[in-house]
Order: C-alpha cells, then sequence, then structure tokens
C-alpha cells in the first residue's frame, strides 16, 4: 500500500486567502485556531485540487477572495514514492486548468482519482438525515475516484439526462413530438445507466461490510448498522424502464424514473437510520461510514489517500477525542488534517499516544505558530 503526502500547499486568492504557503510534514497536521479563521478552507483546498470542486455546495465564482478574478492552488506532494506538483487555475466561468508538473490535463476527468481525498465535517449527517440526493453525491464521489470508467459513465449519463428532460420539457411548450428523438437519447443512456447500477450494487455491498465492523468498534453499541441500495434498474433494464414510464414523462415534462432517483436505504437494528437515529448514533454512523469510504478507496486504488477531519471533535470530551484517534491510527490512515477551535484537545491525545504531527495557528488565513510533536 502507497502513501500521499502533501509536503507544502499554497493558495492565491482562494476563499479567505490572498497569498498563503504551508508546509507540511508526515503523520498527523493539526490546524486550530477560532471559527472564521480559515481553518476549513485549507482542507477545501486540498479537496478541490483533488476532485477539481470545493466539498461544499459552492461555485467556483464563490471561492473566489472578495475582489479577484481568479484563484490558484498548488500543491507539491509526494506519491507513490516520487514527486509531484499538482495546480489548480481557475477563472471562474471562463477556465479551469489542473496541472501536473506544469502539463495541462486535456480534460479534468484525467486529474480525477490522481490525488484521492476523503474529507469529514459535520454537515455530512446530511448523508444520513438528508435527502437521497446526499446518498448518491456520496457514492458518486467514492466510485469516480477509484473508477475512470464509472466517471466517463456518469458524465455520459448526465449530460444525455439534461438532453432528454430539455427535450420533454420543450414539448410541453409546444414542440412537434418526433418519437425517434427520446428513442436515439434513450439508447445512448443505456449502458451507461447498466454500469453505473452495477457499480453502485458491488459498491453498497462492499461498503456495507466495512460499516458494521467500524461501527461497532467505534460505538461499542450493541445495534447492527445495515443497508441496501434500492436502484431504478433492480427489476428492469434501461429500455424497459423508460418504456414503462413513456407516457408519464411526455405527461410530467422530465424524466420520472432512473438512477438520478436511486436510493441508498441505511439502517439500525432494521429501523431507517434517517428517521430513527438519536444523536450519538447518527455520528458514530457517519463516522463509521466516512471512514468506510476511506478504507474502500484504499483497498481499490492500492494507494492510501488523503484523510481530511474539520472539526469532527468538536463538543467530544478528551476520553472520545482519543478513542477516535486510537481507531484512526489502527487503521494505518497515513497523513491526516485535523481542525479543531481547540488548541490542546488533539495534540495532547496524540502526545500521550506518541504519534507524529505538527500543529498550526491559524488567525486570520495567515499560521502565526508552528510546533512539532
Amino acid at each position: 500500500m502507497t502513501t500521499l503526502e502533501v509536503h507544502s500547499l499554497s493558495m492565491t486568492n482562494f476563499k479567505s486567502y490572498e497569498a498563503e504557503t504551508y508546509s507540511f510534514g508526515s503523520g498527523f497536521q493539526v490546524i486550530v485556531g477560532r471559527n472564521g479563521m480559515g481553518k476549513t478552507n485549507v482542507l477545501d483546498a486540498l479537496h478541490y485540487l483533488g476532485l477539481c470542486r470545493s466539498y461544499f455546495p459552492l461555485r467556483d465564482s464563490e471561492l473566489l477572495r472578495h475582489g479577484s478574478e481568479f484563484f490558484r492552488l498548488e500543491a507539491s506532494i509526494r506519491q507513490d514514492g516520487r514527486p509531484f506538483t499538482y495546480t489548480a487555475k481557475v477563472v471562474p466561468g471562463s477556465r479551469k486548468d489542473f496541472e501536473k508538473d506544469k502539463n495541462t490535463y486535456s480534460t479534468l476527468a484525467e486529474h480525477i482519482g490522481q490525488m484521492p481525498v476523503v474529507l469529514i465535517a459535520p454537515n455530512d449527517t446530511e448523508i444520513i438525515s438528508g435527502f437521497s440526493e446526499a446518498r448518491r453525491k456520496f457514492m458518486d464521489q467514492t466510485l469516480c475516484q477509484v473508477d475512470q470508467t464509472y466517471l466517463a459513465h456518469l458524465s455520459s449519463y448526465n449530460r444525455l439526462l439534461l438532453q432528454r428532460n430539455a427535450y420533454l420539457k420543450s414539448l410541453l411548450q409546444g414542440k412537434r413530438y418526433d418519437p425517434a428523438v427520446l428513442e436515439a437519447i434513450d439508447q445512448q443512456l443505456s449502458p451507461s445507466a447498466e454500469y453505473i447500477a452495477s457499480a453502485r450494487r458491488t459498491f453498497v455491498k462492499e461498503l456495507l461490510e466495512l460499516v458494521r465492523v467500524n461501527y461497532q468498534a467505534i460505538s461499542q453499541a450493541a445495534e447492527q448498522p445495515s443497508g441496501i441500495y434500492q436502484g431504478a434498474l433492480d427489476e428492469s433494464n434501461w429500455s424497459e424502464l423508460m418504456q414503462q414510464n413513456h407516457s408519464t414523462d411526455l405527461r410530467m415534462g422530465r424524466t420520472m424514473k432512473g438512477l438520478h432517483r436511486d436510493e441508498l436505504v441505511l439502517t439500525l437494528d432494521q429501523h431507517p437510520a434517517r428517521r430513527f437515529s438519536s444523536q450519538g448514533q447518527l455520528k458514530s454512523l457517519v463516522f463509521a461510514l466516512k471512514i468506510a469510504q476511506f478504507q474502500y478507496t484504499s483497498s481499490v486504488m492500492g494507494r492510501i489517500p488523503l484523510l481530511l477531519l474539520d472539526d469532527i471533535f468538536d463538543k467530544l470530551d478528551q476520553y472520545r477525542v482519543s478513542a477516535l484517534l486510537t481507531f484512526l491510527v489502527d487503521q494505518q490512515v497515513g497523513q491526516v488534517f485535523i481542525t479543531d477551535t481547540d488548541e490542546d484537545r488533539v495534540p495532547e491525545a496524540l502526545l500521550k499516544m506518541k504519534q507524529a504531527f505538527r500543529t498550526f495557528h491559524v488567525h486570520e488565513s495567515q499560521i502565526t505558530e508552528v510546533t512539532t510533536g
């Protein structure tokens, strides 16, 4: 299993950062400071360099520092024993270029998966308690990093679905109906839909095995997590599904059935987790799920991704913090980035565990002090 380590990160006009460069070491990188000082922005910059987008629901234009026209991110990393430099140059609404060692990728898809990243944030509870879109995004984000074919099929599916919905909408606005148009789009959609559905089923089956083990280790609880993937193609192929819903789609002016409506149902003791989980159960299940995402990515790629933890230790006592960090260490997580508002909570736990770490004190998007332990 090979590792990925970030040696330095440069941010120009990204969110609250005008021009800053951070240098990092091996092991745990602990970024501490008050809320609003720019801690999360560092993690989001790393996520952007890995997946070509913010982890949060923000457009590229919303990532610009106030008054700027572009932003630039660059990470110097060591991966598979070799040094690389990844660079993102973004002019929102105009250009978005990613480079590896100053060579520009012809498409963003070529870069995704080169710098695998898993980020855990407080709002990840939405994966369980929110709408099904959050769970589909979770599945897609994982699979796109480990499977370039999945990424290509997902891009094709989304593009063709937009075309199909645009045509259906135009019919409601008076355009003459030509059945050959829908038939042609559906034929193109079929191979991508079938591939995506198959990949998601396999992923969910493997993921849930990891979630069960993680949940028991994290929570020490008696309840059993489980789940199932409910897909539009569970009982029919794409062509049959479109034929079955043909009249409904024409009447509604959009595609009513498909992979864009599929669901990952998560349960605790056979009860829907999104409806019956306590706050403690919810947080434990989210952490188990995200660590399973990390484990799955590592296993499939044969490479340990960057693990980014954003304020997940907030409101936890020292015993709980130590327990979660011990669990992470046991997973051989490689380089980990942790943000926290408490300057001592994580460093004290890591010192007791004799784990290597560096602490970065951030104030108004600037590093004011660095300590090593």
